[in-house]
């Protein structure tokens, strides 16, 4: 159950507070969880908070995957359990002029 992850630019390994099986989960579900929780939000806090920072394209848990100071995301992840080393981008995440046009679509919402 095991997991490390590793953070960018210092590219440093660290212990990660979850089970393998949760990070897995994370991976699967972050960045559609985002979306749908920017689309039913209902609290003006909350949706400037989550628009702020931007769609997702890494997996972060600010108490399982705490980012060192300087590092700015989790890039890799190692699980024990089959001793592979994984990317650590969300399943549906998106990069480049797509994530712009998803984050000004969301943005309307505000």
């Amino acid at each position: 159950n095991y997991v490390e992850f590793r953070t960018a630019p210092s590219e440093t390994w660290h212990p990660c507070h979850f089970s393998s099986d949760v990070v897995r989960s994370l991976l699967r579900t972050q960045f559609r969880d985002y979306v749908e929780a920017v689309r039913k939000a209902d609290c003006a806090a909350d949706l400037k908070r989550r628009i702020g920072s931007g769609p997702p394209i890494w997996v972060a848990d600010k108490h399982a995957m705490p980012l060192p100071e300087g590092d700015t995301h989790v890039e890799r992840l190692w699980f024990a359990g089959d001793g592979h080393e994984y990317c650590a981008k969300l399943a549906g995440a998106l990069e480049g002029e797509a994530r712009q046009k998803l984050w000004d679509e969301l943005a309307a919402f505000l």
